[in-house]
């Protein structure tokens, strides 16, 4: 279809337009008019082919200067032909010139064009619940852990192939993986490259499934595998172990297992990320005259301590370095003791006379 209308408004641009504006243009009207976008419109193709016209002119430097200077009816002899300047028909060819039509489709039909292959399928992430005592999420430990997970099938070494047999290359994409299919189309010859549905994607087929593993690759069993434990983990928190999930099919990357940790309480101690605190409690004349306490330390053993004469409740005693370890932390936090006064709900007589000294002398 050849057009008497001014190019510039078809393409709804002004005369000094960059080529870039030129381009973003045409783009945004091929998916306001492309036939294939618009088959319910009858006018739609008309609107194309009005639209090349106008772009094979404008965005070639040298038609554009010689549309400026002689308009269609210039010394190039253009127009009368009822052709259209992109090519002998007057189609949708030339004009896409420099376009990739899957990746300017793409978007808006469902993805024309190359298609990606599969990858080789990766192993499942397993999880298993972990249980830690106090010291052995601070310090770190070595556990044991019992999983059901897919293994490398022993009979093929993961081929997939029966014994004395091995993959052969797919014939129908000749080992690439992918098919490719020519359509003519209004644009011309476009060629989209699909996932090759004998071997999906693999380039690979098996003739003779190994009779273990169905051609798999893989079997289920059960496991016993030992895992480190870093130091300073703390309950809620998720300790990857590489390759540890189930094996992947066909040679493929195994995947992860999760260990989900939770550390049981521990009487002794109250641990605050790197902190960990330890109550001590004595009587009122023990935080009077001074005393001296022993006190559990977390890797074992204990110390001693003295509580200075004239001590209040709730006062902390500290003792550096001895604490828990944070993840991700080199050093072990501090071990805070604090005392507790406790008075006593029942007295001797001894006692009893004692305390009323003390309130006389109090006077």
């Amino acid at each position: 279809m050849s057009t008497d209308r001014d190019f510039y408004d078809i393409l709804g641009v002004s005369r000094g337009a960059s080529q870039e504006d030129i381009k973003k243009a045409y783009r945004e009207l091929v998916k306001k008019y492309h036939p294939d976008l618009h088959k319910d419109d009858p006018t739609a193709a008309d609107h194309m082919s009005e639209v090349n016209e106008a772009y094979d002119t404008l965005s070639d430097p040298g038609k554009r200067q010689q549309y400026d200077t002689y308009g269609k009816s210039g010394p190039m002899g253009f127009g009368g032909t009822g052709q259209a300047w992109g090519g002998p028909t007057g189609g949708f060819g030339e004009p896409f010139a420099g376009f990739d039509i899957g990746d300017l489709f793409g978007s808006f039909m469902g993805g024309v064009g190359r298609q990606q292959p599969e990858e080789t399928p990766r192993g499942r992430d397993l999880s298993v619940n972990l249980t830690l005592t106090l010291g052995e999420a601070v310090f770190g430990t070595k556990r044991e852990v019992q999983i059901r997970r897919y293994d490398t099938c022993p009979s093929c070494h993961g081929t997939g192939a029966a014994a004395g047999t091995s993959p052969v290359t797919c014939t129908t994409c000749g080992g690439t993986g992918e098919v490719r299919q020519v359509q003519n189309t209004i644009f011309g010859r476009v060629v989209t490259a699909g996932v090759c549905p004998k071997c999906r994607g693999e380039g690979r087929v098996i003739d003779s499934p190994c009779t273990s593993c169905k051609g798999s690759g893989i079997v289920k069993g059960d496991r016993t595998i030992e895992v480190t434990i870093p130091a300073g983990v703390d309950t809620g928190m998720r300790v990857r172990i590489a390759g540890q999930g189930d094996a992947g099919k066909r040679g493929g990357q195994a995947g992860d297992l999760y260990l989900f940790v939770s550390v049981q309480a521990d009487a002794r101690f109250e641990r605050q990320g790197s902190l960990l605190y330890h109550t001590v409690q004595i009587t009122p004349a023990k935080a009077a005259l001074g005393t001296t306490v022993t006190v559990p330390l977390l890797e074992g053993g204990t110390e001693t301590l003295t509580i200075p004469a004239g001590s209040q409740h709730g006062a902390e005693i500290r003792l550096r370095g001895k604490g828990a370890q944070a993840a991700g932390e080199r050093r072990r936090g501090d071990y805070l003791v604090r005392v507790e006064i406790t008075v006593p709900k029942t007295l001797t007589a001894e006692q009893r006379k004692l305390y009323k000294l003390l309130i006389e002398t109090e006077k």
